[in-house]
């Protein structure tokens, strides 16, 4: 791989999306809850039926103090007996009907929530997947697993309960105001006195559990990251013996995550004495006003009653608001790193009026480009090619000299920052990308196999691809003996990333996969780096046959294995230095080492006194 790419890599910023982490740390909570909010829009009519068991809920809870004030003032005090048996069946007639439409509440609110929370993990994965290269060089893959599942799962949370919860509650708030200003307003005015009190406790709550959880959801994605990037590549941390190593650093991560945690439980924990402090409150003034007045008779006993049991009530919205604060801070907290990935704008995207690439024949041209990654340091300077229809060029050069880069410009994984590319005349930013990437098939040196079995990964680019075509790719790349001589053949699977095959083997799967997705243009990266020399001979008479009329672009370190190219085009620092094309009679490797230049100096210092495939002498 380019040295630019490494030095892309290691840039600042690196490990973050494209909006920095913690970009949105600080900004206001309602307009990130107003967007949750409005995922839920699709889902009207659900929520329809949400609001209206609320509703019936929230006058259903409001009921049972009332009837105990009409027993006791009617009933009790009276001492009508008879009626006494009819309010108690009223109460347990209440508290039965109460529970149905409550099951009801919740199950609507659990089911919305789930498919709200489902389309909102499928959104930010297909956003994921349309996310330029650059993106990826930038984030750790772990801190986007944590997004997607993790925080996306604190989202539940929101729409299934917490936003429902604390609107009913706040109904419920406001519906016992009313009936005690019905029922005495001097008494419901010491409630009204209450209210700022827990608005103002509830304010102070939300202010600080809001950055406590945004930094233990911070610190949840880190220690996901380090642990996935450990368990990756646990193959080296073993070989080099760094076991502790990793063990100390998820240690480390893992402490502040808990440091974290403990933070915000311990502001969390702040909230319940806060309502009881506020619960004494009330009761104590309900107790010395309401008592003073059932005294003179200007308050009833029935009504101190009932009063005293809405103050009770008041317990479960307040407690239950305190801790669905903290379920909404927490959501805020979690929304804003999905956010930051559902805002990051895809650097490559399709330009207004793009059209498909039209059936290409592969004529190719670079004019005068050039490019930097992020702006800051140039990888290639005023590249000129003119690819034939065809025609094989080898790209040769030291490592770092831009051979890497300069391919991925062309199916536009980046896109140049001066100059034109095109392909049989078009413009490769005026076309679909979809289009463009369907005609260019890529052999990456760094080979990633799926999970699955050999067959599927050969077929993975084009999953309509029967048996024989996967079988013919596999010959082709001098691997279907070695799939033919397992027990389960095809369907073998290959582990993670490819874990039970060779370096070899993982190289011509990957190959294959390209050949059967037919492209017309190849671009073949180090392609046999991994195999040896004898099955790299057959490798290259086979693909021979799949080349013809195809346009082919090799990277290669072992230079002998571009002898056959039409052109060949020496890269140092990002520049040309050096091409050569074949003629009548020469080709272009010949040309190039009668001129004595770089290129001889490459094939000269690589190759002198090694031996060709079949135990020819390599010519000096």
């Amino acid at each position: 791989m380019d040295q630019g790419h490494k030095r892309r890599r290691q840039g600042e910023g690196a490990g973050k999306p494209a909006a920095g982490k913690g970009a949105r740390q600080g900004a206001p909570v309602l307009p990130v809850l107003r967007r949750l909010a409005g995922m839920m829009k699709p889902h009207w009519l659900l929520l329809a039926g949400v609001a209206a068991t609320i509703l019936v809920t929230t006058l259903l809870g409001l009921a049972p103090p009332w009837l105990i004030r009409a027993s006791v003032d009617r009933f009790i005090i009276p001492g009508r007996r008879a009626y006494i048996w009819w309010a108690a069946g009223g109460l347990v007639a209440l508290s039965v009907f109460q529970g149905a439409v409550d099951f009801l509440r919740l199950y609507l609110m659990a089911y919305t929530g789930q498919r709200i929370v489902f389309e909102i993990r499928n959104t930010v994965f297909r956003h994921l997947s349309r996310l330029s290269f650059s993106f990826y060089d930038k984030a750790r893959t772990g801190d986007l697993m944590s997004r997607v599942t993790a925080d996306v799962d604190v989202l539940s949370q929101f729409f299934g309960r917490a936003a429902v919860m604390v609107l009913t509650n706040f109904l419920t708030l406001a519906g016992i105001l009313v009936v005690l200003l019905f029922w005495n307003w001097r008494m419901g005015i010491l409630y009204l006195f209450l209210l700022p009190l827990i608005a103002f406790g509830m304010r102070a709550y939300a202010v600080r559990v809001r950055p406590a959880m945004g930094r233990m959801r911070r610190k949840l994605g880190e220690l996901t990251a380090s642990l996935q990037e450990s368990l990756a590549g646990i193959l080296v941390v073993k070989v080099f013996g760094r076991e502790v190593f990793e063990q100390k650093k998820a240690e480390c991560q893992s402490t502040a995550f808990r440091k974290a945690g403990i933070e915000a439980t311990r502001i969390g924990s702040f909230w319940m004495p806060a309502a009881n402090v506020l619960m004494g409150i009330g009761m104590a003034l309900v107790l010395w006003f309401g008592g003073r007045g059932v005294i003179s008779q200007t308050v009833s006993l029935g009504t101190l009653i009932g009063f005293t049991a809405y103050i009770n009530m008041l317990f479960r919205p307040i407690r239950q608001t305190g801790m669905m604060i903290g379920v909404l801070m927490r959501s805020a907290a979690a929304a804003e790193r999905v956010f930051e990935v559902l805002d990051t704008r895809p650097d490559i995207q399709d330009a207004p009026g793009a059209e498909p690439l039209a059936p290409v024949t592969g004529h190719i041209r670079f004019e005068d480009v050039s490019f930097s990654y992020d702006g800051r340091l140039g990888v290639l300077h005023n590249i000129d090619l003119d690819i034939q229809p065809g025609e094989m060029l080898a790209l040769v050069g030291p490592s770092g000299a831009g051979k890497t880069t300069l391919v991925h410009l062309l199916p536009r994984f980046y896109d140049a920052e001066t100059g034109l590319i095109t392909i049989d005349g078009h413009d490769t930013r005026k076309v679909t990308v979809k289009s463009l990437r369907d005609a260019v098939g890529i052999a990456l040196q760094t080979v990633f196999l799926f999970d699955a079995s050999i067959g599927d990964n050969i077929a993975y680019g084009s999953p309509h691809a029967g048996r024989k075509e996967v079988e013919w790719a596999a010959r082709t790349v001098q691997i279907s003996d070695f799939i033919e001589s397992l027990p389960m053949g095809y369907e073998t699977p290959v582990g993670e990333r490819g874990v039970r095959l060779s370096g070899g083997q993982k190289q011509r799967i990957a190959l294959a996969r390209v050949l059967l997705a037919d492209p017309r243009i190849f671009i073949l990266d180090e392609p046999t780096s991994s195999v040896d020399a004898e099955t790299e001979r057959r490798m290259q008479q086979a693909l021979q046959q799949v080349w013809a009329g195809r346009t082919t672009i090799v990277i290669a370190h072992r230079l002998w294995t571009v002898r056959q190219a039409d052109q060949i085009v020496v890269l140092d620092e990002g520049r040309i230095v050096e091409r050569g094309h074949s003629s009548a009679t020469q080709s272009a490797h010949e040309v190039l080492m009668a001129a004595g230049g770089p290129y001889s100096e490459l094939y000269n210092l690589q190759l002198v006194g090694e031996t060709l495939p079949g135990g020819q002498e390599r010519e000096e």
